[in-house]
């Protein structure tokens, strides 16, 4: 008990030194200006905090006017126009292509069959390239083709 007694007289003697110290007495309709650390603490107390304002934006500016409006209403349709379009012939095309009338395998490998053999080219001999040309080996003699070209060629050492 006796703490409580001189923890109020402590205090109470610390409120009138500090009204004492001031020059002038402080009335009720005088507004003392806190000190820059009582203005932080202010701050800082929740039940002063405030949401902060804010203007709703006006959609009005960004929303498209009645011309712009039928321009957009003028290509969706020509979009999905194109797009069916689109789909149509997609579809007669896979028809054609899958009919079975029109299936027969021989069309889908011309050539391999065994009634049409047609007799194939004599190959052209090949050319070197450029870079062939320049580095490459020189053209060989020229190989006799009959016998008797054979024996009237060259004889080594003689």
């Amino acid at each position: 008990m006796k703490t409580r007694l001189s923890s109020v007289v402590g205090l109470s003697m610390a409120l009138w030194m500090a009204g004492a110290t001031g020059s002038e007495p402080v009335s009720a309709d005088t507004v003392v200006e806190p000190s820059p650390v009582g203005r932080m603490v202010q701050n800082m107390n929740p039940a002063n905090w405030t949401m902060p304002q804010w203007k709703m934006p006006n959609f009005r500016s960004i929303l498209p006017g009645q011309e712009e409006k039928a321009v957009i209403k003028k290509n969706k349709d020509g979009f999905v126009d194109g797009v069916q379009k689109s789909a149509q012939k997609s579809w007669t095309r896979t028809k054609e292509v899958l009919d079975p009338q029109k299936l027969n395998p021989t069309r889908f490998f011309p050539g391999a069959t065994a009634g049409n053999k047609t007799p194939s080219k004599p190959s052209e001999p090949e050319k070197p390239g450029f870079f062939g040309s320049l580095f490459g080996l020189e053209p060989e003699a020229e190989k006799p083709k009959t016998p008797n070209e054979f024996l009237d060629g060259k004889r080594p050492g003689m």
